[in-house]
């Protein structure tokens, strides 16, 4: 099977979703209902150690793996206990990838901050993005059981000890008047950039015991300062005096990491995107799925799949869900063996052709 046909080794991303644990209860968050009590069947774990070490070691040895994103459906990554033991085994075995990671940033110690940015600097390039959805006043609103005054604080022990930080906004009703201080703040901080986006829902409600509100999007159009037009999804501000320099065998690691990206590129060559990226997601169970948005119906018991179908009125099939559960289970099986397995290059394959899941045709535009 070519490269080009084929999952296996095409793939030089990889998306994981370090944690079922969080510390947040955001209000369009699938681990939650409605902003409120976690999901009746969520199994609670962290991402098993050893078989990280394997991925990274063994699995994807001789692969050359781009980027890394650590940015999860179930949990924060930071949450993760040995996250920065596990990025260090990461770097060793792959200085060429860049690796993003998003989170809420309102836990651990200054001192883990600290200790991240140190490892993180060892590899080729790094960013950190940090939800900061507001001033002290509002970000609660959204970001709900985070604390405004931690998450500052993290920011600048991570900015300090030159981790490249990144604030990103998203924009609702309630705080779209304090995007410019925001701005400033990200600024202030030592982040090298600022992001404002939009919400992805038009409106949430959250309902956690006595606490019951209507959380609204905002979706600006125009040509004004704050505002953003129809075809960018996002505002973004570039801060070239917090840039933290590169040293020189980074940066050579850098110009490499591009050069042979190049030669990975096959755009246009599949109807899945995700597959045209070389990338997949990899859930905190062990089980590795096409993308994002699949993982999201491989909950981990039945009864937690069943709920989530029922709010997102989809008709994903049963038995490709429980075949993909089955044999892409990374506690049996490697990574390359799963990419070259009949889920992947068959089930997945046809689903993809003949547009049979609604999942694909409703979030990447699939169709026959």
């Amino acid at each position: 099977m070519s490269r080009e046909q084929g999952w296996y080794r095409q793939v030089h991303r990889l998306q994981v979703d370090m944690t079922s644990h969080c510390n947040a209860r955001c209000g369009a968050c699938i681990r939650n209902i409605d902003g409120g009590e976690t999901r009746a069947g969520l199994s609670l774990t962290h991402f098993d150690v050893d078989v990280w070490n394997r991925i990274a070691t063994v699995d994807t040895k001789g692969w050359w793996i781009r980027e890394l994103t650590l940015n999860g459906n179930w949990g924060d990554t930071m949450m993760h206990p040995h996250l920065v033991k596990m990025l260090e085994v990461w770097i060793t075995a792959h200085p060429e990838t860049f690796i993003s990671i998003a989170t809420n940033g309102s836990m651990r110690s200054t001192k883990f901050w600290t200790d991240l940015a140190k490892v993180l600097r060892q590899t080729a390039h790094h960013k950190v993005d940090f939800a900061v959805d507001g001033m002290e006043d509002t970000h609660h609103i959204y970001r709900r059981k985070t604390i405004f005054s931690k998450l500052k604080e993290n920011i600048k022990a991570f900015t300090d000890a030159k981790g490249n930080a990144v604030i990103q906004m998203t924009m609702f009703e309630h705080n779209k008047h304090q995007i410019q201080e925001v701005k400033e703040l990200a600024r202030e901080l030592g982040c090298r950039q600022f992001n404002a986006r939009r919400s992805h829902s038009d409106h949430m409600f959250i309902k956690d015991g006595d606490e019951q509100y209507e959380i609204k999007g905002w979706y600006p159009t125009g040509n004004g300062e704050h505002l953003i037009d129809n075809e960018s999804p996002e505002m973004s501000e570039h801060f070239e005096e917090n840039d933290q320099p590169m040293s020189d065998i980074r940066d050579s690691i850098w110009m490499r990491v591009n050069d042979k990206f190049e030669e990975l590129e096959h755009k246009g060559s599949c109807k899945c995107p995700w597959k045209d990226d070389g990338n997949v997601q990899i859930d905190p169970w062990g089980k590795v799925w096409p993308c994002c948005h699949i993982s999201l119906y491989g909950g981990s018991t039945a009864s937690n799949f069943m709920n989530i179908a029922k709010d997102f009125d989809e008709n994903f099939l049963t038995e490709d869900l429980e075949e993909a559960k089955r044999q892409n289970n990374l506690h049996d099986n490697s990574l390359g063996d799963i990419l070259k397995n009949s889920f992947y290059n068959y089930t997945l394959e046809n689903a993809v052709q003949n547009a049979d899941w609604n999942i694909c045709k409703r979030t990447c535009g699939i169709s026959k």
